[in-house]
């Protein structure tokens, strides 16, 4: 007896064997469930996140072509563009058995185009075969744009607008499936089985992005718009940019600034834009800028564009030899007269300084005969007017000066009695200062693109302006006179930049 009591405990009954291997494999089958399921969501995450990166890398590829772009346009570089005469045509260009190489931007029948793929009608042109990326999913994007003119007529300055479209696709790695969320599938429109944009079928699943841009051409004369910076600009106290002419009567009284005759062509550019700062004043003219945006551009009353890239011309003093100029005078510093000369054989003077303070006045005379009069006045040191003083010069009297020290004009300032900005011309060199807090309006060109320029307490500027970096405040404005984009000299200034931007999704 006690040998079977043994004997059931140790061997469980059939029943009990048998609950327990259906515990066990309800256990095992819930188990592969659960991995089953895991494996699955982890799968759809892995396609999803690969997906998504694809689609950024796509629309990389594009904004990276159109880059290619606007540097051939803005460098007259065509390096691998080949021209296309006929329109445009929706899908990818298929070039002709012996291709244009391009050698400058297209006419208004043509196109330019470029392609990282090697075709036996492009392989002469030794093409890249892929950009290179970092990141998850794909490494390489394949990329494509066209340049034409897209019927766009020429703008006020007479420059060519142009259309780019740059279109990037960047393989998506995984299987050929939807993405396990449904906000992904409608906002990434990856080709599975064909082509989003050619219905064509294809053996992997892709993503596809197509940037259409507007460039709009900025004029080249160096005098072409009111301001243009290497930096930053700050506005502030209700200072204003805005422009006349002083050629056109119905622009200006008797060649003069009048805000009544408002024209809105005071358009201002930076390279570099840093902290720039507009406060919401008011700019009647366009801005133009590379960096990071300016801030607060609420009452720009024209367009807003990036980038602006150029290399703005560096100055220089004049190379004069010793004899020259007149050696007779050395430096103002009181009341003082200074007779020119005529066009073909100005007044020159080398000064040390010109700092004139109380009641007393620099004049520079006309001639007596009443014919155009010319000096060029070299300062070697600083410029600075205070308290009543103030520099004058009369109708009819043309003045370049080269400064090299501060510039400080305050009082009465300057006054260029002719009103024509053309006729004083301040070009700054090296890395200085210029102040302009004057009550009076300084009615002059001003070309010292190493200069941080001030203009301040209720004065103004009736002209243009080059510098490294503008400060308006306190009232004070900056009239852009639009007569010297015609009478102005011509310089490397000027490029194209965005007028507009967006992602085609047909």
């Amino acid at each position: 007896m006690q040998q079977r009591a043994s004997n059931m405990k140790t061997n469980p009954s059939t029943n009990e064997r048998g609950a327990i291997l259906l515990t066990v494999l309800l256990t095992v089958t819930i188990l592969t469930m659960l991995c089953f399921t895991s494996l699955y969501i982890a799968s759809q995450n892995a396609n999803a996140t690969a997906q998504a990166a694809s689609w950024q890398q796509a629309l990389g590829g594009a904004e990276s072509a159109v880059d290619q772009a606007i540097a051939a346009l803005n460098t007259g570089t065509w390096t691998n563009w080949i021209t296309i005469t006929g329109s445009l045509p929706n899908l990818q260009p298929q070039p002709g058995a012996t291709p244009a190489a391009a050698s400058g931007p297209p006419a208004s029948n043509q196109y330019n185009y470029l392609s990282n793929s090697i075709t036996p009608q492009l392989a002469q042109y030794n093409v890249a075969n892929a950009l290179t990326t970092n990141g998850e999913g794909n490494s390489l994007v394949s990329v494509w744009t066209t340049i034409d003119t897209a019927g766009l007529p020429l703008d006020s300055n007479g420059n060519q607008w142009y259309r780019i479209r740059a279109t990037g696709t960047a393989a998506a790695a995984g299987p050929p499936r939807v993405s396990n969320q449904g906000l992904d599938s409608s906002l990434r429109k990856i080709g599975l089985r064909f082509d989003r944009k050619t219905s064509n079928a294809i053996s992997s699943p892709q993503a596809t992005r197509t940037i259409e841009v507007i460039v709009q051409g900025l004029a080249q004369s160096i005098w072409v718009r009111g301001i243009t910076l290497k930096n930053t600009i700050s506005m502030s106290g209700g200072g204003v940019i805005d422009s006349f002419n002083s050629s056109d009567p119905f622009k200006s009284t008797n060649g003069a600034y009048d805000v009544t005759k408002r024209q809105s062509h005071g358009d201002v550019a930076t390279t570099s834009s840093g902290n720039s700062n507009l406060n919401n004043t008011y700019v009647y003219g366009n801005l133009a800028y590379s960096g990071s945006a300016v801030k607060n551009t609420t009452n720009v009353q024209g367009t807003i564009s990036t980038p602006f890239n150029t290399s703005i011309p560096s100055t220089s003093d004049p190379s004069w030899t010793s004899g020259m100029w007149n050696s007779s005078i050395t430096q103002v510093t009181g009341t003082t007269t200074l007779t020119g000369g005529t066009q073909s054989s100005p007044a020159r003077y080398k000064l040390s300084q010109i700092n004139i303070s109380g009641s007393n006045v620099l004049t520079l005379t006309a001639n007596s005969d009443g014919t155009d009069t010319y000096f060029e006045i070299w300062i070697t040191g600083k410029m600075t007017t205070s308290g009543n003083a103030y520099i004058t010069q009369d109708p009819k009297v043309h003045v370049t000066y080269w400064v090299d020290d501060d510039i400080s004009l305050s009082g009465g300032s300057y006054v260029n009695r002719g009103g024509v900005a053309a006729d004083l011309v301040i070009n700054g060199i090296g890395t200085h200062n210029f102040t302009d807090s004057g009550g009076a309006t300084l009615t002059a060109v001003i070309d010292a693109p190493g200069y941080n320029i001030t203009i301040s307490g209720g004065g103004s500027v009736s002209g243009a302006v080059i510098a490294n970096t503008l400060n308006l405040s306190g009232g004070s404005g900056l009239h852009y006179d639009e007569a010297l984009n015609t009478n102005g000299t011509n310089s490397a200034i000027g490029n194209y930049a965005f007028a507009s931007w967006f992602e085609d999704t047909r």
